[in-house]
């Protein structure tokens, strides 16, 4: 087997564009090579700001030769009436590369027809690959590509050199005017060019002697540890940021670490500024001293060997410097108008076209804290101070500049202004959380209004037609919908979201521009979604979370209960065995013709053990309503689970379709009142019971 290579030479790539494009262009080449008859082992990617690069350490030489039946036509023309060969057979026979006494007859679909087995001699590897490659640099998806010079090619940046060789040979194509070749280039600024390699570890070697590490979890290695020796050095602790270091391991090809200070009066404009100035527009890690306070120094990442005379931390010093005076500019100047006098210019910003402006977005989300205060106790007046001035800050300049600071800075000027803890904390954290493992708003105030601000943008976005789709979601409608179920979770918000959410949906309905029953019907669909997400992160099985999902279900905090209680008792032999017989009950139930439902007649059980489980019916059924209103789930559980042995003998002994038609429609609804006990806590029918 041999080795393949192949090295897209471009001008630079954006960070954030590499790993998935890597990640599709390995896929893509795996689906294309699958077309041939040749195995190879599994395909390796790196990448640097310059180059896309694919590498296949095993690979057939050459495809393996098959033998394909070919089918001809019809033995009737195949063949005169003396059974002699026709124009039509020879025609087929030389076709095909065969004798005519080499054509075998094989019965078809509408009688005997003319078979030829003919030899396929496998292409070499290297010549698929000349068909392979340039189809593969069609494919390769980017989130933006671009069009260069006069040619009809899209690519993320122009193409510059292709490297393309297997078992140490050139794969010869051409694709946008660039010729295929073994060379490749060093570091563009302090590297050689036109490089000639034999192999992938070639490649490797002569790379790093160009100041290029093509490897990318050997570049962030290399950062981690230079970062690790800096906080060895010195006592200090750079703040971690995953993203971030992945972010800056895209941007360079040579990593160098340069250590780099500010003034220390940029320490009096909040951390939160400083951090994301130096994170967004700078790509720096900032630096906490040995108390865990902000120090006046960063790190940046560089793509040189070294920085002996300084220039490059100078130059990243003064470029860092400019930045922040621009931020203290704008917080001395944003805190010289309270956040309330922006209120005004929220009403000129659009929120959606369709929705209004962001004062209207505050109208309707104060709307949704005035019906939610029916189903919860908090202090509405607080909520309605913190939902009033959570969306201010866009309209300061500090947030113009800094989008990502949006809600933080509303928090941070609300506590300038001297607002109670409730208030300015929970704008500060209204947006949380943004992901699914983020911590959510620590105050009443931020819960009350990251729920109103995020279903609001639910429903009135649904509501005008905007609905996430498999790839597109722009205004974060799932993430809006699982920051709410996050939050009523992990708060344990015991009341009935759904309910709630019905009793808010007139305030939306002016907006509509689908049939409302598709919106309600949207609206809860996707909730079920994220509920289900919700309970299958915390370890519960997918038939357990379906069990729970098909009864009402309104109350999350009441269905984790259940749910909770449910996964307990699976362990219960008995319980088993009646979950069994709930689905038998259903079954009988589904496909009863003629059934109707009506209240059960002692004065029909006729046979002892239906007497039996009558009897125990009736106490279940006071047991089971007792504990469910307590919300006792798993007593429940544990009474109905003892039924088991009179379930079973029922079942046994008794035949419910029975002849008689008043016996088989009493019986029925004997079956129909024990499965309501059953559904006050599961729909049992939804478990997967394995059968011993």
């Amino acid at each position: 087997m041999a080795e393949f290579l192949f090295e897209i030479g471009c001008e630079e790539i954006p960070a954030r564009f590499i790993e998935e494009s890597l990640k599709e262009g390995k896929n893509i080449l795996k689906k294309l090579l699958s077309e041939y008859r040749i195995n190879f082992s599994e395909i390796e990617t790196y990448a640097s700001p310059t180059r896309l690069v694919f590498r296949i350490e095993n690979m057939d030489e050459r495809e393996e030769d098959q033998t394909v039946k070919v089918q001809g036509p019809p033995k009737r023309i195949c063949l005169d009436e003396n059974g002699n060969p026709t124009k039509a057979l020879e025609g087929f026979a030389r076709k095909n590369g065969i004798k005519v006494e080499d054509v075998k007859f094989e019965q078809g679909k509408t009688g005997e027809i003319a078979v030829a087995e003919k030899f396929v001699k496998g292409k070499e590897t290297s010549e698929i690959l000349q068909s392979v490659l340039p189809e593969l640099l069609k494919k390769i998806p980017f989130r933006k590509n671009m069009k260069w010079g006069s040619l009809n090619v899209r690519f993320v940046r122009p193409i510059r050199w292709l490297l393309a060789i297997f078992n140490g040979k050139v794969v010869e194509f051409e694709y946008a005017n660039v010729k295929s070749s073994n060379k490749t280039n060093g570091h563009r600024i302090l590297g050689k060019r036109d490089i000639e390699v034999k192999s992938f570890e070639d490649y490797v070697k002569k790379l790093e002697e160009n100041l290029v590490v093509v490897d990318f979890r050997k570049r962030k290695e290399i950062i981690s540890n230079k970062i690790k020796d800096f906080e060895g050095r010195t006592g200090f602790k750079a703040i971690e940021d995953e993203d971030l270091l992945d972010e800056v391991t895209h941007l360079v090809e040579y990593p160098y670490v340069v250590e780099g200070e500010f003034d220390k009066k940029f320490l009096d404009i909040p951390e939160e500024v400083l951090i994301t100035s130096m994170k967004e527009h700078q790509k720096y890690f900032a630096v906490r001293d040995k108390d865990g306070k902000l120090a006046n120094r960063f790190l940046a990442i560089a793509s040189i060997k070294e920085d002996v005379k300084g220039y490059v931390k100078n130059g990243n010093e003064r470029v860092l410097a400019a930045r922040l005076y621009d931020a203290k500019f704008f917080w001395d100047e944003d805190r010289k108008k309270p956040l309330f006098s922006r209120m005004e210019k929220l009403e000129r910003m659009t929120f959606q076209s369709d929705l209004g402006t962001y004062a209207d977005k505050i109208v309707r989300m104060i709307s949704l804290a005035e019906v939610l205060k029916n189903f919860i106790d908090f202090d509405f007046y607080t909520s309605k101070e913190t939902i009033e001035l959570c969306k201010c800050d866009l309209a300061t300049d500090m947030v113009y500049e800094f989008p990502e600071l949006q809600g933080i800075m509303g928090g941070l000027y609300a506590k300038e202004e001297g607002k109670p803890y409730g208030v300015w904390k929970g704008i500060y954290d209204h947006y949380k959380p943004e992901s699914f493992d983020d911590e959510i708003p620590e105050t009443e105030e931020g819960v009350i209004t990251s729920i109103a601000d995020k279903l609001d943008t639910f429903l009135g976005c649904l509501a005008v037609g905007i609905k996430p789709t498999g790839s597109k979601d722009p205004f974060g409608l799932r993430r809006a919908s699982q920051g709410i179920v996050n939050i009523i979770f992990k708060k344990r918000l015991d009341f009935d979201f759904y309910n709630f959410v019905k009793e808010s949906l007139k305030t939306y309905e002016k907006y509509l521009k689908i049939e409302k029953s598709e919106w309600e019907e949207s609206i809860f669909s996707i909730f079920d979604a994220r509920v289900s997400f919700f309970l299958e992160k915390q370890g519960f099985n997918y038939d357990e979370i379906n069990s729970i999902l098909a009864i009402p279900h309104g109350n999350f905090i009441d269905s984790f209960n259940r749910i909770k209680a449910l996964k307990e008792m699976r362990r219960d032999e008995d319980f088993l065995k009646v979950a069994t017989s709930f689905k038998r009950i259903n079954n009988i139930l589904n496909s009863a013709k003629g059934f109707e439902k009506s209240s059960i007649d002692e004065s029909l059980l006729v046979e002892n053990e239906e007497k039996e489980l009558f009897e125990r019916f009736k106490d279940l059924k006071t047991k089971v309503e007792e504990f469910a209103g307590e919300k006792d789930y798993l007593s429940g559980l544990k009474e109905i689970a003892r039924l088991s042995t009179t379930v079973d003998t029922f079942f046994d002994k008794v035949m419910v379709m029975a002849k008689e038609e008043n016996l088989k429609q009493n019986r029925l609804s004997l079956l129909s009142e024990l499965k309501k006990v059953f559904l006050k806590i599961a729909d049992f029918s939804q478990l997967v019971v394995e059968k011993k």
